[in-house]
Formats: C-alpha cells, structure tokens, sequence
C-alpha cells in the first residue's frame, strides 16, 4: 500500500475513534446545567381501568334471524389506458450519454478514469432522457 492510503486509512480510524462518543447511549440521561447530566428517575403508573363484561348467551338448537337479502349485481367498465408508444433512445438521451461521458472523462484521471465516464455517460443519459420526455 502506498504512503498515501496508509494516512488516508488511518486518519478515517481516528475520525471514526473519535466520533464513537455520538453513538453513545443518552437516552437515560437528564439535561444538565453544567458538567455532567444527572440520571433521572423514571417512575410506571400504573391505572385500574374497569371494564364492563357482556356475559355470554348460548342457545339451543338452531337460531333463525329474518332478515331481508339484497342483491345487486355491480358492473364495472372496463379499464381504459393510454396508448404508450416507447420508441428507443432519442437524441436528447444520446447526446447527453455523450456529453456526459466527455465531462466524466476529463474529471477522472488515473485508473479511476473508466469508472468516472461511465457513470458521467449513465447520469448524462438520464438528464437527456429527463429532458426529453419533459419530467
């Protein structure tokens, strides 16, 4: 590994040891004046709520209830979607694969130049496509 990812991973670890202090568990903790917090007491109340109990009825032999029977038949129309016609890439989504591959590329330098004009020419067809179909 070169000297340069050497300091770059071991300044990530010492952000990453110092910010361990906001993953800390603060929720038992009161809000102090100054100094340290204090830990608050946390109490359960607990409260009788009475409830009226509907006793069970059970009945012999078959139970006949008349009601009416309504039925109406529903009908539906049938759906109706829009025609949708997808006609490839315009130019509008070509233009902007090329335009964005050409910014990506002279951005990128080094072995990271391939990966930065693939994704330049991925976004610049998306702006294209955006653009084209007016979203």
């Amino acid at each position: 590994m070169s000297a340069k990812k050497i300091a770059l991973v071991g300044a990530g670890g010492i952000l990453l040891a110092s910010a361990s202090a906001a993953f800390a568990d603060h929720a038992r903790w009161g809000h102090g004046q100054r100094g340290y917090a204090k830990p608050v007491r946390q109490a359960v109340i607990v409260r009788h709520v009475p409830r009226h109990v509907v006793p069970r009825v059970y009945v012999r032999g078959p139970l006949v209830v008349a009601r009416p029977v309504v039925y109406q038949p529903t009908y539906y129309a049938p759906p109706v979607y829009p025609a949708v016609y997808y006609a490839g890439p315009g130019l509008a989504t070509v233009g902007g694969a090329v335009a964005g591959a050409l910014i990506g590329n002279q951005i990128g330098y080094g072995e990271a130049r391939f990966a930065s004009t693939a994704i330049g020419a991925a976004l610049g067809a998306f702006v294209g496509s955006q653009l084209e179909y007016g979203y």
